[in-house]
C-alpha cells in the first residue's frame, strides 16, 4: 500500500487565522484528518464534539487555550498558556478556545479523529484523568529508545485523555529506519531537518513542512539525510498503543 507525501506551501505571514488541511480521506485516510492551524489576531473556536477528539501540537508561536464542558464526567473550565513544543487534547464534550499569544502569529498542526460524529473506532481505556492532564511540554517527557541513533517521546496518549490516538515526537540521527510496517493509521509531520521516505519499490525526498500518510500495512523507512541535523517529526496514529510496535522486516 503506498504512503501519501504532501510538501505543504507553509504560509510565513498569514493575514488572518485559518485552518488547511493536510491529509483526510481524499488521500485514502479513513480515521485521521491532519491539518496546519494558523492563529493570528482573531480566536480559533471549536465548539464540543460528541465523539470526535482533536489532538494539538505547537510548532511555532504562543496561545492561550480555553477549556469548557464536561469530560469523563468531569467538568471542566481550565485555561492554559502554551508555547512551542507543547501538545494538547480537545476532547468531545468540551468546546475550546484558541488566542494567538504571539506577536505575529502562532502555528499548530492538529489531528481529528474520528472524522466524522458517527464512526466507531477502537477506544483506550483512560485511566485517572483530570483536567491538568489536556496538556504537555515536550521538556518533560523523557527520551524512549527506537533503535540505534532513534528515539521518540511520548506526547498525547490514553494517560493524557486520548481515547482513540497516541501522538509522539520521533527522533532520527544519522542512520536509516529498519524497515518495517505498522498495523495502524499514521500521520507524519516533520518538524526539523530533511530525508527520504522509503515505501515499497520507492522512494520520496521529505523536509521541514512535509505531511506524510502511511496506511496500515505500509513497509517503510525514514532516512536521515544531514548527518548534522536530527530529523525531528511529529507522529499520530490510530488506534492508540506505542510507537515502539512495529514488525521489522
Amino acid at each position: 500500500m503506498p504512503a501519501f507525501i504532501h510538501h505543504n506551501k507553509l504560509n510565513n505571514n498569514p493575514e488572518q487565522s485559518y485552518e488547511e488541511i493536510a491529509i483526510d480521506n481524499n488521500q485514502g485516510c479513513e480515521n485521521l484528518i491532519q491539518s496546519i492551524l494558523y492563529i493570528k489576531n482573531t480566536p480559533v473556536i471549536f465548539d464540543k464534539t460528541k465523539v470526535s477528539q482533536r489532538v494539538g501540537y505547537v510548532i511555532s508561536g504562543k496561545i492561550k487555550i480555553k477549556y469548557k464542558g464536561e469530560y469523563l464526567k468531569q467538568t471542566i473550565n481550565k485555561t492554559f498558556t502554551l508555547e512551542a513544543g507543547s501538545s494538547f487534547l480537545i476532547p468531545e464534550g468540551t468546546d475550546s478556545r484558541l488566542d494567538n499569544l504571539d506577536d505575529n502569529y502562532s502555528m499548530i498542526l492538529l489531528v481529528k479523529s474520528p472524522q466524522d460524529e458517527f464512526a466507531k473506532l477502537k477506544k483506550a481505556k483512560i485511566n485517572n484523568f483530570n483536567e491538568d492532564l489536556l496538556i504537555v511540554n515536550k521538556n518533560n517527557q523523557e527520551n524512549l529508545p527506537a533503535g540505534e541513533d532513534r528515539y521518540f517521546k511520548l506526547m498525547i496518549d490514553p494517560q493524557f485523555g486520548s481515547k482513540y490516538v497516541t501522538q509522539f515526537l520521533g527522533y532520527i540521527k544519522k542512520i536509516k529506519a529498519p524497515f518495517h510496517d505498522h498495523t495502524y493509521d499514521e500521520v507524519i509531520y516533520i518538524l526539523e531537518g530533511e530525508g527520504i521516505v522509503h515505501h515499497g519499490n520507492s522512494k520520496t525526498k521529505i523536509k521541514k513542512g512535509s505531511s506524510v500518510y502511511l496506511p496500515p500495512g505500509t513497509i517503510h523507512r525514514l532516512e536521515n539525510k544531514n548527518k548534522d541535523v536530527e530529523l525531528q517529526l511529529l507522529g499520530v496514529f490510530c488506534p492508540a498503543g506505542s510507537p515502539a510496535d512495529k514488525d521489522e522486516k
